[in-house]
């Protein structure tokens, strides 16, 4: 079985495996699912392409793709390097108003989206903020690497130094015409870099209480075994 297989080789990788959820779940099954509107919209069940971000946790994201879809679904990556230096080439004032703030670059967390409304009462970022943004993502996709998948192909990458993002695609009718991942977060206590402050307490939720609840449901299972985030990734 294949995530059989994905589950022994990450743990060559890396000694711990991050909780992805309030109810231990170790294992994110993306696939798409529009039966309810939550869902539609919803990152994890969308078929929208995703504008570039890291996880929130983890010194590595993992991936297994068990199927690919029809059309579309391409994994693509870009290096924060590559991002940084040119935006000190061209714009280094972007570079200190992004210095300000350390965050998991996540678009829909800033400005909101469909499943996830920013609530109102938050300060609206400034034109600047909102400039230097909108340069990460256009620098990200000048320089980005795709990836074309195939059933059975396993990604780890660096959470700390690369952003990743996803093609928009569309689901055919048979099942191995549908996008299936299986996501995990992993910790090298070892070998992984220095946990910014500003993440630690997302990082102990995920990797450092061992007495949390782990569950490890290797085939997808309803929302009530996956709670669908208040909050966007």
């Amino acid at each position: 079985d294949l995530t059989t297989i994905y589950l022994g080789l990450q743990s060559y990788i890396a000694d711990l495996q991050g909780r992805q959820d309030k109810k231990g779940n170790m294992l994110v099954h993306i696939i798409a699912d529009n039966s309810t509107k939550m869902r539609a919209f919803h990152h994890r069940h969308s078929t929208s392409p995703i504008t570039f971000h890291n996880e929130e946790a983890g010194d590595v994201v993992s991936w297994l793709t068990r199927s690919t879809a029809a059309a579309g679904g391409k994994c693509i990556i870009a290096s924060s390097y590559a991002i940084y230096n040119a935006l000190v080439a061209s714009r280094p004032d972007l570079v200190r108003v992004l210095a300000r703030s350390d965050w998991p670059f996540a678009l829909a967390a800033l400005l909101g989206s469909a499943s996830h409304p920013r609530p109102a009462n938050l300060p609206q970022l400034t034109s600047l903020q909102l400039e230097a943004l909108d340069a990460i993502e256009a620098i990200a996709k000048a320089t980005q690497l795709e990836i074309e998948t195939q059933a059975g192909d396993i990604h780890l990458i660096n959470n700390l130094a690369i952003l990743h993002r996803r093609e928009g695609f569309v689901d055919g009718s048979s099942s191995m015409e549908k996008r299936h991942l299986v996501r995990m977060r992993l910790r090298d206590t070892d070998k992984g870099w220095d946990i910014p402050p500003e993440l630690l307490q997302e990082w102990t939720q995920a990797f450092f209480l061992p007495k949390l609840s782990r569950i490890w449901h290797v085939e997808p299972m309803p929302d009530g075994y996956f709670p669908l985030r208040s909050q966007s990734n």
